[in-house]
This record gives structure tokens, C-alpha cells and sequence, in this order.
């Protein structure tokens, strides 16, 4: 066998478990523990993912005053004291709230325009929102009507109409709905859009031209088309779309020894794994001074 036919493996099942990864108190990915089975042994073990979220903000090149803007993201449960979303990781699904957040260094007072346009072309919200000179965070949730449609969507920031910076966020499509996997007659809604293709009860569409996007008639049919997708296709769905927003930073085997993959480490080995040692929690039997360590 070839080392490619001893490093492939399928899935069994879905994951065994799932964990936030944090490093110097930042996020980091998740760490995803999932039963595999190799292609050519058969053999079974359990290996972890280490699964990095992709940075998505892209910022024109003559800011001017704009260069105050430092971060654009789109995410859900904004802490406003903490100043970070409670959402690790940013999973949003078409029935949550998101929230669209942007950080900024002291400058010249300034009005930024923002605009949200989802999957199929449809401007979504558009919004003025007036930063002061020492302002550090703004932060505007507009009430969008629900399902969100699934996808890529796409938030901008303007300045007198031109783009000075945007972000990608992924609204992910649900395969399953109470612990059921989805039916195309009664749940084929959740990844419709809203009624009408109305967000909010003004639409932004007069704002297509001037936004220079895409003809939207094939980007609707196809999200139309997607809607109805239930079982394989749509499992084949969200891991394309997931894919787009997501890389793997690691792998490791929970073996304790090497298995048929010689280039799978062991997670005890790595730095990463959450089986990796912490030697910081590890508590041993009282010492003779009182000590635990």
C-alpha cells in the first residue's frame, strides 16, 4: 500500500465531541473528535480536527479617513462589555439574529454607510451609522425578517457609495431540525428566505445598480433550487459551503501509539489537541509540606 492509501479515512457516524480551542485567551478553532475508519486496514480509531475559522475581511486600498477601520465582523451574542461575540466561532443558521460589528482607532469623525446583501444578490438592510472621534465600536443589529437565506453573505462598508472595506459570513444551511434530518415538504422554508424577499418592510433593491452587482435572476434560482435539498445532497451542501469559511490547522490520533497512517500523530504529542498534556490542571496527591505540586 501506498502512504496516500494508508492515510485515507471515512467518517463513522457524526462527531464524538467538540471543543473551543483558546490560545493567550483567543479563539482558535474548534476541535472536532470524530470516529474514522481507514479506506485500506478497516482499521477504526478516533482522530481530532484541529478546524480554523477563515479571516474574511477585505479592506480597499485609498481609505483616506477610512483607515480608522481595523475589524469588520458579523457574528451573534455581542457582549458589549467584553467587547467580543459569545458565539465562538460565528455558526449562524437562517433563524438567528447577527449582529455586524466594527472596530475602529481614533480619528476624524466620519459616516460610513453599511450593507448587508445575502446569497442570492438581495440587498438585505442598508444603514448610515456616525462614528465619533474616539469611537472604538459600533455595532448595529437590523431586524431582518426570518429564515436568513443560506450561504455566503456579504456585509460592505461605503463611503459616499464606494466600497471601502467588506466581510464574508456564512449563514449555514441546517440538515437537521429537532434532531430530525430535514423533510422537503414541511421544512424546505428554513432555506427559502424571508417571504417575499423582503428582510425588512423597505426593500434595497434600487440599490443594485449602485452596488454594481451581479444580475440576480441566477443567483436566485439557484438558491431557489438549493432550498429544496434534503439528505445527501444537502449533507454535500453545508460541507461545501463550510469548507469556504473553514480550514484544518491538524489532525492527530487518540491512539496511544501509531496506527496504520504513519504521518497521524499521536494528540498526546501535539500542542493543540485537547488531550494534549496540561500539566497547569493536572492536580497529584498532597505532598509532605501541603503542597499538590
Amino acid at each position: 500500500q501506498t502512504s496516500l492509501e494508508t492515510c485515507r479515512y471515512e467518517p463513522i457516524g457524526y462527531p464524538v465531541s467538540v471543543h473551543l480551542y483558546f490560545y493567550d485567551e483567543r479563539f482558535q478553532g474548534y476541535l472536532v473528535r470524530q470516529e474514522v475508519q481507514n479506506v485500506g486496514s478497516r482499521v477504526r480509531e478516533t482522530v481530532e480536527v484541529w478546524a480554523v475559522p477563515q479571516a474574511t475581511m477585505q479592506l480597499e486600498n485609498n481609505l483616506r479617513e477610512f483607515e480608522r477601520l481595523k475589524n469588520l465582523e458579523v457574528g451573534t451574542e455581542w457582549d458589549p462589555k467584553e467587547r467580543i461575540f459569545r458565539n465562538f466561532g460565528g455558526v449562524i443558521g437562517p433563524l438567528d439574529e447577527p449582529v455586524a460589528v466594527q472596530k475602529w482607532v481614533r480619528g476624524p469623525n466620519l459616516t460610513a454607510t453599511i450593507v448587508w446583501i445575502d446569497p442570492a444578490q438581495t440587498v438585505a438592510a442598508s444603514y448610515d451609522i456616525s462614528v465619533d472621534v474616539d469611537a472604538e465600536y459600533t455595532q448595529y443589529k437590523p431586524p431582518l425578517q426570518r429564515p436568513l437565506r443560506p450561504g455566503a453573505w456579504t456585509v460592505r462598508v461605503l463611503r459616499l457609495w464606494e466600497r471601502v472595506a467588506e466581510a464574508r459570513f456564512l449563514v449555514m444551511p441546517l440538515a437537521f431540525k429537532g434532531r430530525e434530518p430535514l423533510h422537503q415538504e414541511e421544512d424546505s422554508w428554513l432555506h427559502a428566505g424571508p417571504p417575499g424577499n423582503l428582510y425588512l418592510e423597505q426593500g434595497f433593491q434600487q440599490l443594485r445598480s449602485v452596488l454594481k452587482l451581479p444580475p440576480q435572476e441566477p443567483a436566485l434560482q439557484e438558491a431557489q433550487q438549493r432550498a429544496q435539498l434534503v439528505g445527501k445532497p444537502l449533507e454535500a451542501w453545508v460541507d461545501r459551503t463550510v469548507g469556504a469559511f473553514w480550514v484544518t490547522g491538524d489532525l492527530c490520533s487518540t491512539l496511544p501509539s501509531p496506527g496504520p497512517c504513519p504521518s497521524l500523530g499521536p494528540c498526546t504529542k501535539s500542542t493543540w489537541s485537547s488531550l494534549a498534556p496540561d500539566p497547569k490542571s493536572e492536580l497529584g496527591p498532597v505532598k509532605g509540606d501541603g503542597r499538590i505540586r
